[in-house]
């Protein structure tokens, strides 16, 4: 579940060996697929040997937080062309206020509070200056407008908030 929630919130899809793109991990019909993501096997995904439920491991573990902090799998998965970070990013007419409420909504199923929409904003402001000030020119204004709608995602998809509603 974990998986799609993630997919769902970037906006992206996984592929799965002869299944259609964007099938959800929930739907796979068994576990000769975790094979193909090792996020299924990090988070628990039973190998399905046998009927019982002692297959599933449920306790959170260092290969999960390390998974979820820096593993090229969800960095991928929010930092994609088509994700929701990189057209939020796009969408520079449309008030700070109302794009990061939209990635509270998708991630968390609600409004930011007054202390975590100021944090959101006091990270696109210094991105922006970074990019004002970048002297070698590689983070424009464009650039760092993404980066910083995608480390708020990050931030999301990394509160207990998130992982434990989903």
């Amino acid at each position: 579940m974990l998986l799609d929630a993630l997919n769902f919130v970037s906006n992206s899809k996984d592929k799965f060996t002869n299944q259609p793109n964007g099938i959800r991990a929930t739907w796979l019909p068994d576990d000769k697929f975790n094979k193909d993501s090792f996020f299924l096997t990090v988070f628990g995904r039973p190998e399905m040997d046998s009927a019982c439920e002692c297959e599933r491991v449920a306790d959170a573990n260092l290969a999960q937080s390390l998974h979820l902090i820096n593993s090229e799998t969800v960095q991928t998965k929010l930092s994609h062309d088509g994700g929701r970070a990189a057209a939020l990013a796009k969408e520079v007419k449309r008030p700070d206020k109302e794009r990061v409420t939209e990635l509270y909504v998708y991630a968390l199923a609600r409004n930011p509070n007054e202390v975590e929409f100021k944090a959101a904003q006091s990270h696109l402001n210094k991105k922006r200056e970074r990019a004002g000030q970048s002297e070698d020119k590689e983070l424009t204004a464009e650039k760092a407008e993404r980066e910083a709608f995608e480390d708020i995602l990050w931030a999301l998809v990394n509160t207990k908030e998130f992982l434990f509603n989903h």
